[in-house]
């Protein structure tokens, strides 16, 4: 490979067939299609999910369309990072409605607590003095 040429697999005929095969493995766009052509997207699950993505938006294959390609993949991109921030920020002032509402839950049952430990306060003389009369009789 260090005279720039790119060698070929044997089972590929056309170096034997094509006089200008040598020109047409150094075009970087030939390689890219034989890279491509002899890939297996039967065992590639991602590449197969990704066609399908691909093939729902994707109906027209024009000059336009191709172009457009990558702006359209952009903006379906940011629309559902969009949608998902959106729903998130739906489930996050949930979740602090919530939270303010364990709080004033945990405030209310401090509140109750102190209560109960005044009363209990109050009353321990009371309950002391019922228990000792009724010692003594």
């Amino acid at each position: 490979m260090s005279d720039g040429k790119v060698e070929t697999p044997p089972d590929q005929s056309s170096a034997a067939v094509s006089p200008h095969a040598s020109v047409q493995q150094n075009n970087p766009l030939s390689r890219k299609l034989n890279k491509i052509l002899d890939t297996r997207l039967d065992n590639d699950k991602e590449m197969l999910e990704a066609l399908k993505a691909l093939s729902v938006f994707f109906t027209e294959n024009s000059l336009r369309t191709r172009r457009n390609l990558r702006g359209d993949i952009e903006r379906r991109s940011l629309a559902i990072n969009q949608d998902f921030a959106q729903i998130f920020k739906a489930v996050k002032e949930e979740l602090e409605s919530v939270s303010e509402d364990v709080q004033a839950m945990s405030s209310c049952c401090e509140e109750m607590t102190n209560r109960l430990k005044a009363t209990k306060e109050q009353t321990q003389d009371l309950i002391v003095k019922t228990n000792k009369l009724q010692g003594e009789k």
